[in-house]
């Protein structure tokens, strides 16, 4: 399989009725999936923006937590989750905020704007700079139980002067499509977690983003793996790996960052080993050796007739090595991260 180049971004997703494909230097600053005439077809159009998947997520790492938020609407419904899991206990606290219509909203892009989900005393309000390198976390959710209260003000730098992000539009079959746009971050900041605090240091801390604007068919499945850190020989090195409904012939979202540089990789299969959520995952290639070891999992199983989700989003550790474009190899040496599987109806 060819790696393909990475394009100059053009002024919008869709242009003349013709969605731009491939992989691009920098977001979109016109992100108007719905203005292309193939999805939903002439009969479905003017309710085909139900159709339409979007999200704003990070995860943060820590020497001590590791943890994930995100805001979704799926239109008919919407919901944020944070997770935060304590690495030398794998004690995992959650909070999920399932919110009513027009209590959850997502910007067009993320150079300016705000992602929001607020309901009740629940709040998660995600300040988007891109243009300034930035993005503003401020969380506050309530206890539930055992779950005590967790408060966060962090700020996510993204230069993208010095990380080129991952930015992809590709086709899913004839009539769908995914747009994506990734990176990892530096973190710096605190969380209050009960009466415990945890200060975030961009020298030391990572995260990466995941933001997502996708037409989905009505059964979709992926898997996903990320994770962000350094290597044993100090590098800086981020990993995002999907194995999902585009061209299996065709390159999908696979890509390396080393110490900022982009790399595009070959596409990986994900080999479940057992059934506690761990994987062995390589390319055909042999430039990705990878397993992942899970400490635990965030799981999701709902069924309301015709929708469903069967959804695990796993933790835990990546090990082996990956060959990057200059036939270097990186080894990994417990990197923390996330395989994610999913099987929808929506």
């Amino acid at each position: 399989m060819a790696i393909p180049s990475i394009q100059p971004t053009p002024a919008a997703l869709v242009e003349n009725g013709r969605i731009h494909t491939g992989f691009f230097h920098e977001p979109f600053r016109k992100v108007n999936l719905l203005d292309a005439p193939q999805l939903g077809g002439a009969l479905g159009r003017p309710l085909r923006w139900l159709r339409l998947k979007e999200w704003v997520g990070f995860a943060f790492e820590h020497p001590q937590f590791y943890g994930a938020m995100i805001i979704q609407d799926a239109k008919y419904a919407a919901s944020a989750t944070v997770y935060l899991v304590d690495r030398r206990t794998a004690q995992r606290h959650e909070w999920l905020v399932v919110a009513a219509p027009g209590q959850v909203r997502l910007p067009e892009t993320l150079w300016h704007g705000e992602s929001r989900c607020v309901s009740g005393g629940d709040a998660l309000l995600f300040d988007h700079d891109l243009a300034g390198g930035r993005h503003h976390v401020r969380v506050h959710l309530r206890a539930r139980g055992q779950v005590p209260e967790l408060q966060a003000d962090l700020v996510l730098h993204q230069d993208l002067a010095r990380v080129a992000p991952l930015v992809v539009s590709l086709p899913i079959g004839a009539r769908h499509h995914t747009y994506t746009h990734k990176s990892p971050l530096r973190l710096a900041g605190t969380l209050r977690l009960g009466d415990a605090t945890v200060h975030y240091d961009p020298q030391r801390d990572f995260g990466n983003l995941d933001e997502q604007k996708t037409w989905y068919p009505y059964r979709s499945r992926w898997h996903w793996g990320t994770f962000v850190g350094l290597t044993r020989g100090g590098r800086h090195l981020a990993l995002n790996l999907a194995n999902q409904m585009t061209p299996r012939d065709a390159p999908g979202e696979d890509a390396l960052w080393l110490d900022g540089r982009l790399i595009l990789m070959p596409s990986a299969e994900f080999h479940a080993v057992g059934d506690g959520g761990n994987y062995r995952i390589a390319d055909p290639a042999g430039r990705i050796r990878l397993q992942f070891v899970a400490d635990g999992a965030k799981r999701e199983a709902r069924n309301w007739g015709l929708a469903a989700i069967d959804y695990a989003q796993h933790y835990g550790r990546y090990v082996g090595e990956i060959t990057d474009d200059t036939g270097e190899v990186h080894a990994l040496d417990g990197l923390y991260g996330v395989v994610e599987r999913m099987a929808a109806r929506f």
